[in-house]
């Protein structure tokens, strides 16, 4: 009977399989935990990049629809066809640019986890009195096939909506203990709340 044997090899990046004391080497895709990968859930998605003296990697918007509205003061997900994987050594935290930021396009939430394989949405936020429309298409296009959107805030997907910054995991181990215990422990602050510094 014929014996088969596997083994991961993922310094070398392959899988090397034994059959009859003959060794093959048969390519696989490879994971190093000390990476970060994206890949595209949408063909037409832009993989995020980041400049080397920047710290986050920018996201873009990525949809089928002629255009995607926020209404004001309300928040939508922005799908960016973009997916990630990394070890549980890192997570994403989303932020906002500056270019939208002082747009009032902000950003509600934005933690994603290393182990989330999905497609990477955006919680968008529309913090202007204005319906905020996003699309490929130009401003002018929009407003010449869409008269009845009225005033807006035009964003074009061509710029970045967000930027993914990664951070590390640090693993520490929770424990409970008494509030009277943990108020033991030095604090110049306490239980001081909002303004309690007099910063």
């Amino acid at each position: 009977m014929k014996k088969t044997s596997t083994i991961l090899d993922y310094s070398q990046h392959a899988k090397i399989v034994c059959k009859n004391q003959r060794r093959t080497i048969v390519r696989e895709p490879f994971y190093n935990p000390k990476q970060i990968y994206f890949a595209k859930v949408k063909g037409n998605a832009i993989i995020p990049t980041r400049q080397s003296e920047n710290a986050g990697y920018d996201f873009y918007a990525t949809f089928d629809e002629e255009y995607i509205l926020v209404e004001p003061y309300k928040t939508k997900l922005i799908p960016t066809g973009i997916a990630w994987a990394s070890s549980e050594e890192y997570y994403l935290q989303i932020e906002e640019r500056s270019s939208t930021g002082t747009k009032g396009i902000k950003r509600s939430c934005g933690v994603i986890d290393s182990g989330y394989r999905g497609e990477i949405k955006i919680a968008i936020f529309n913090a202007n009195d204005v319906p905020l429309v996003f699309s490929e298409y130009s401003e002018e296009d929009i407003r010449r096939k869409h008269p009845e959107l009225g005033e807006m805030l035009f964003y074009s997907t061509s710029k970045a909506i967000a930027q993914g910054i990664v951070h590390r995991v640090e693993d520490v181990q929770p424990r409970e203990i008494s509030l009277e215990a943990l108020l033991l422990i030095p604090s110049k602050r306490g239980d001081g709340g909002w303004g309690s510094s007099g910063k």
